[in-house]
């Protein structure tokens, strides 16, 4: 009932932060049907039809409370040919492509998002995990956000080869630093944030996890997309690896906006003893002959990097908070502290930093 109660505050503006948040994030409303099987609204699965028959990877499970989304891998197939498929759930466009009969030409993944404006910092799910080869397969909750249109032409096959089709913002054509088409994208989008995580654990009972999202620039999105996934993918493509049964079940998503800073630089070189997490007046020294008596500062979220499953690592460093965000009242040398108050970006908290300068 709770859960029902939120969302309806957030549709109808009563709580201004849920205007921030993904759709459906309660998995409340079930409108539709595939296969006879419910639904959730704004969500797709990697539902597969086939050769006239149709295999369901979502379903709706008993949540928290209310409802929750359960997806799980299974075997997929007719006439003798069958693969193991990941189950997953997105806000964009699952999609599957065969060239004629041939298993070695399938290729897969998804496309698209929803429209999208803001910077949260960290995605929070609440999953349970369960399945008879949870030791054996990573799951996947990932978030990433980008500007302008991704397209490509070629995708890679269970042959590890590439097979011909063409899309519009494909999640490997816009995630080209962790998760990159190998078969080459024609026209590259600007990704802009990232939070991915991915583990080999059984989960029996509902457990929070925290996403970090990561920045690699300061642009504003205009997309993003999420994947929640119980098999391996994303992962390269990687179409190994994958047990019938294992299952992934998502209650309760939220995107979290923090008033906190990760780095400050003042007049553009970083404060190494910045601290943060303090409400405390922090001392920055200057030298007794220097004459400044104004400063510039300048805060940044998301310092940090992203190591892939091909153990290689993308290293991003932070985005750098707008005017909206974060407002600095003027103090004086050796006298009263500068003022530096972060807002979070959907107005949920605030956090003053007190920065005294001595000479």
């Amino acid at each position: 009932m709770m859960k029902k109660l939120f969302s309806i505050f957030a549709l109808i503006g009563v709580v201004a932060v849920h205007a921030q948040q993904l759709p459906n994030a309660h998995f409340e409303d079930w409108p539709r049907t595939y296969n006879g099987d419910l639904q959730p609204a704004a969500w797709n699965g990697s539902n597969v039809s086939q050769v006239g028959l149709k295999f369901t990877f979502l379903y709706q499970k008993p949540g928290r409370s209310g409802y929750c989304m359960y997806i799980a891998d299974r075997t997929v197939g007719a006439l003798g040919i069958t693969e193991v498929g990941p189950g997953y759930v997105t806000l964009g466009q699952p999609w599957q492509y065969l060239k004629g009969l041939s298993v070695k030409s399938a290729t897969a993944g998804t496309e698209g998002g929803i429209a999208w404006k803001h910077r949260p910092d960290t995605m929070s799910v609440w999953i349970k995990r369960t399945g008879d080869h949870t030791a054996e397969e990573d799951f996947h909750l990932l978030y990433y956000a980008w500007t302008g249109t991704a397209k490509s032409s070629q995708y890679k096959n269970k042959a590890t080869k590439c097979t011909s089709t063409e899309r519009i913002n494909e999640e490997s054509d816009v995630r080209s630093a962790t998760d990159g088409n190998e078969c080459g994208i024609d026209q590259p989008a600007t990704q802009i944030a990232e939070g991915w995580y991915r583990a080999r654990a059984k989960y029996n009972n509902w457990v929070q996890i925290k996403v970090p999202i990561l920045y690699m620039n300061d642009a504003k999105p205009t997309m993003c997309n999420v994947i929640f996934s119980a098999g391996n993918y994303p992962a390269f493509r990687a179409n190994y690896g994958l047990y019938a049964g294992n299952a992934l079940w998502i209650d309760d998503v939220e995107l979290i906006y923090s008033s906190r800073i990760d780095k400050l630089t003042i007049d553009g070189v970083a404060w190494e003893d910045f601290n943060p997490d303090t409400n405390a007046v922090q001392t920055y020294r200057i030298g007794k002959k220097d004459t400044r008596t104004s400063f510039a500062f300048a805060g940044f979220r998301g310092i940090g990097s992203l190591t892939n499953i091909k153990n290689q690592t993308a290293s991003f460093g932070g985005r750098k908070l707008d005017n909206q965000e974060m407002v600095v009242v003027p103090g004086v040398v050796n006298g009263k502290p500068w003022t530096i108050t972060v807002t979070a970006e959907d107005g949920s908290s605030t956090h003053t930093y007190k920065i005294k300068i001595v000479r």
